[in-house]
């Protein structure tokens, strides 16, 4: 007598144990993904910093050399660009995703709103939540080649970065920070366990935004937000 098989479908235990897997693998992928993603968005935003170094270079070399000066904030010294013709677009000082950008006027948390108002001043550029990027005023084109112009906002704590990327600071969730040098190198460099930008000098690791490296650490600047 001829018989048939029937072809049997999954049991629920093999099916369990299928998405069990699924989820591992994916979980796993995630994890690998997660911890990428910040060095990721620091080299991005490095070459962000650059191409507003070089913009800085230009208004320097119309100003006897000396870069822009900020009494208060960052703002200030990015928004004489604006009254220079140099840069025509504030996304160009926006960091995707950062918290910095959460008082924007557009309250856009990706891109400032744009509206760089009128010549001469230009008032409406870069205003409070439109601007990711700190400041270090006082520089010359002659300063020391390897202290730092720029970085990515720090938290409200000037110097010192965050975990949380929901808060000012924490754009590369306590891992990373994107700065640039006064001769132009951009550079992504480690946070320490107190979330401070390190970076080599000789043999030891220093914060870079620390009077060790050889920075004035009041003349280091967040952006207004």
């Amino acid at each position: 007598m001829k018989t048939t098989k029937r072809n049997r479908g999954f049991t629920l235990i093999e099916l369990l144990v299928v998405i069990t897997i699924i989820a591992m693998l994916a979980a796993a992928g995630f994890g690998g993904y997660s911890k990428i993603m910040p060095g990721v968005k620091a080299n991005t935003a490095a070459g962000t910093g650059h191409a507003i170094h070089t913009l800085l270079f230009a208004w320097a070399g119309d100003n006897d050399q000396s870069f822009p000066d900020a009494a208060q904030n960052s703002n200030e010294a990015y928004r004489e660009l604006f009254k220079k013709g140099l840069v025509d677009t504030e996304k160009t000082f926006a960091i995707a995703g950062d918290a910095w950008h959460l008082n924007s006027p557009s309250g856009d948390k990706k891109a400032p709103d744009n509206d760089i108002g009128t010549a001469p001043d230009y008032q409406q550029a870069l205003m409070p939540g439109e601007c990711a990027w700190a400041y270090v005023t006082g520089h010359t084109t002659a300063s020391k080649g390897d202290l730092p112009i720029m970085a990515n906002a720090f938290s409200e704590t000037v110097g010192v970065y965050g975990k949380d990327p929901k808060k000012k600071g924490g754009v590369f969730t306590g891992t990373k920070c994107a700065w640039v040098a006064v001769g132009g190198s951009a550079k992504v460099g480690d946070l320490d366990g107190n979330y401070k930008c390190m970076d080599k000098k000789g043999t030891k690791s220093v914060d870079v935004f620390s009077t060790d490296w050889g920075t004035n650490t009041e003349d280091v600047k967040n952006p207004e937000g």
